[in-house]
């Protein structure tokens, strides 16, 4: 995606589209998956690309092995950067847009397939994406406290989640919790067994992708805009896509009277 890169950075981040969805692979397993800048960047890129391209209706992040979903921030590249005398990135500032932000503003389903540990950064992953999808074991949690650091997006959308006590006591004591946990307080929709994982991901994404990508965006851009507006406000907001004049709306209605699948046009 990248110039100038040497093929090990080129392949920090794995994409694919298949089936109508694009595959975001977060591939530093010997770093457990944690962000180096040039990860940061090739993962804006990946979801800009998804946002953009006609041919994806949904799009899955996940990393490579079965220890950690991700990290967060590679510590040993801001160690580095601090003892060269230089500032670690802000976030919200600079010539790139925040990852975060454009994960939110990616106008599909945005399913996160936490496969391992989802710590600090990667925390704040799981939390910019739709849907949450968890292994069995793995933990999650916004670590930032005990590394003098911010969790810039975690402190702002972890308490419009979950209550607002709940978000603090985890921000406050940067503890980590059992996916079963973050279940029970909303935060992931399905944990399931390492050995049937996969599968599970695949079926519910197809799941998905089955309807129409005319509705799935409209979903997502009037949840997105309409987050924080008063109700009067976010019902006359009308962002996104038209569904009710589509062509997919009069297949939609076709095929059920047909008593068949729809065949959507994405229009």
């Amino acid at each position: 995606m990248t110039d100038g890169l040497t093929p090990a950075e080129e392949n920090e981040v794995l994409y694919e589209v298949r089936d109508r969805v694009a595959r975001i692979t977060i591939n530093r397993p010997h770093r457990r998956n944690a962000m180096s800048r040039n990860t940061v960047r090739l993962l804006t890129e990946a979801f800009v690309e998804a946002g953009e391209d006609p041919d994806v209706w949904a799009v899955v992040i996940t990393g490579t092995g079965d220890k950690a979903f991700c990290a967060g921030g590679d510590m040993k590249e801001m160690d580095d950067i601090a003892r060269a005398g230089r500032q670690v990135h802000t976030p919200m500032t600079g010539t790139y847009r925040a990852l975060l932000e454009v994960m939110l503003e990616t106008y599909k389903p945005v399913i996160a397939a936490v496969n391992g540990h989802a710590i600090a950064g990667g925390c704040e992953i799981v939390l910019a994406s739709d849907v949450r999808i968890a292994v069995e074991g793995a933990t999650i949690g916004l670590t930032e406290a005990r590394r003098g650091m911010g969790a810039n997006f975690g402190s702002v959308v972890l308490p419009r989640l979950v209550p607002r006590a709940v978000a603090m006591d985890l921000l406050y004591t940067a503890r980590t919790i059992p996916v079963e946990e973050a279940r029970d307080l909303g935060l992931i929709n399905r944990v399931v067994p390492r050995e049937t994982f996969t599968d599970a991901v695949e079926a519910y994404v197809q799941e998905i992708v089955a309807n129409s990508p005319v509705s799935l965006r409209r979903y997502k851009e009037m949840a997105t805009k309409s987050w924080g507006l008063p109700m009067p406000s976010a019902l006359r907001l009308n962002a996104g896509p038209n569904p009710y004049t589509s062509e997919d709306r009069a297949e939609g209605v076709r095929a059920f009277l047909e008593k068949r699948a729809p065949q959507w046009k994405n229009r």
